[in-house]
């Protein structure tokens, strides 16, 4: 894929369809697109912020290092900016970023390009500043959860939530097709991996799902919350 071919994907998300003709030009100048294999490292801590990236294709797990193990801080899906806090005064990168998919494909925007725009355009700097304050409420909300409920219903929580953004309407059923380990889900969620695994095997006790590597079943996605 060229950026030709990226731009109207990039033009249609609400983030940038307030761009004139000119500054998409200018956009589709400063952009380069980019392929990750999965595990591969897209930045990591210590390296210049002076991209931005917008995901194309694939899933991207962005995380920091805590007493020897990742902290996911959000994973992020196609249609999505990730690295943009350069855009916030960032000069080297504090987290790092990596592919968890086969073919993840970025298009990679220079950031000073982006905060010019952003200086000429306020529908277009509020369209950013409403997608920053989008992400810092989920960490924030992330944050709550770690702090007012218990392990077993922030996994819960999780599936939950899982299943309305990602699942698939099957019949009575929802199925999700994921990526995720179960030890994925416990950084996530800010619990052990051998909880998650408990939580998903009494779940599957009561028939309340299915699960295995590659995907979820749901028998009955709004049961979810009190099925246990």
């Amino acid at each position: 894929m060229d950026t030709k071919i990226a731009l109207p994907v990039l033009e249609d998300n609400p983030l940038f369809v307030v761009l004139t003709s000119e500054e998409r030009i200018i956009l589709r100048r400063a952009a380069t697109i980019n392929t990750y294999s999965r595990h591969q490292v897209m930045y990591k801590p210590g390296q210049p912020a002076n991209k931005v990236f917008f995901l194309l294709k694939g899933v991207v797990k962005v995380a920091v290092h805590a007493e020897k193990k990742d902290i996911i801080k959000y994973v992020v899906r196609p249609g999505n900016l990730l690295g943009e806090s350069c855009l916030t005064g960032d000069v080297y990168r504090r987290d790092f970023a990596y592919a968890m998919d086969d073919q993840v494909e970025v298009l990679e925007i220079d950031a000073n390009t982006l905060l010019t725009m952003m200086r000429c355009n306020f529908a277009f700097a509020q369209s950013l500043l409403h997608f920053l304050g989008e992400r810092l409420r989920y960490t924030e909300t992330q944050l709550e959860k770690v702090v007012l409920k218990d392990s077993k219903s922030r996994i819960l929580e999780f599936l939950h939530q899982m299943g309305i953004e990602q699942g698939r309407r099957v019949g009575f059923e929802t199925l999700v097709k994921h990526n995720m380990t179960h030890q994925d889900i416990a950084d996530l969620t800010g619990t052990s991996r051998q909880m998650v695994t408990a939580v998903l095997n009494q779940l599957k006790r009561s028939n309340v799902l299915y699960f295995n590597r590659k995907k979820i079943l749901f028998r009955d996605l709004n049961a979810l919350p009190i099925a246990v």
